[in-house]
């Protein structure tokens, strides 16, 4: 009782985005249900005011001049790349836009990461090695590490509603911009 009425409190005391840093979804976009539940994420913190960001390209779209455009948002205003940390995130692909060139790029011009955990393993194994047509150096394993290290805070969203994923987003783009708080 005294959780749920906390739980209900917390939920009712969404606080508004207005002053946080903007905030950058990054995922492996395979219209499976951990996508949905992060574009639900996503509009649960624009309708607080939030300054996320999430590319949303349709058919014909060109999503890499939208990604590009982020990245530099995020870059320039000391913003926060929200890593969806599935067993395969960071996969590199064909595209120069996928999630191993948005974690590459997050540690290049040391953005700070906001990595959450969404799958059974972490940090994230994506596929690569010889047999890998797009990453036979193994190269995202290598970014992972680099980035992912062992004093960068992850959280475990595998149990956590909407509402809640929400919440943790919204506590570092407040955070942040408070100034407090590291990785």
């Amino acid at each position: 009782m005294v959780v749920t009425d906390f739980l209900a409190r917390r939920q009712e005391t969404f606080p508004d985005g207005k002053d946080a840093v903007p905030g950058m979804f990054s995922a492996r976009f395979d219209g499976g249900n951990i996508e949905f539940k992060f574009r639900r994420v996503y509009k649960i913190l624009k309708d607080h005011n939030f300054p996320v960001l999430m590319v949303d390209a349709g058919v014909g779209d060109d999503f890499g001049k939208a990604t590009m455009k982020f990245l530099n948002k995020i870059e320039s205003e000391k913003g926060v790349l929200i890593c969806v940390c599935t067993d395969h995130y960071a996969e590199k692909t064909s595209s120069p836009f996928c999630s191993f060139e948005e974690l590459k790029f997050a540690y290049e011009y040391r953005v700070d990461v906001l990595p959450l955990k969404v799958g059974d393993i972490y940090p994230p194994k994506p596929p690569g090695g010889a047999d890998n047509k797009h990453d036979e150096e193994n190269e995202a394993a290598d970014v992972i590490k680099m980035v992912f290290r062992p004093n960068v805070a992850f959280k475990d969203c595998r149990d956590l509603d909407e509402t809640q994923i929400a919440r943790l987003i919204a506590d570092k783009l407040l955070k942040k911009k408070r100034g407090a708080g590291h990785g």
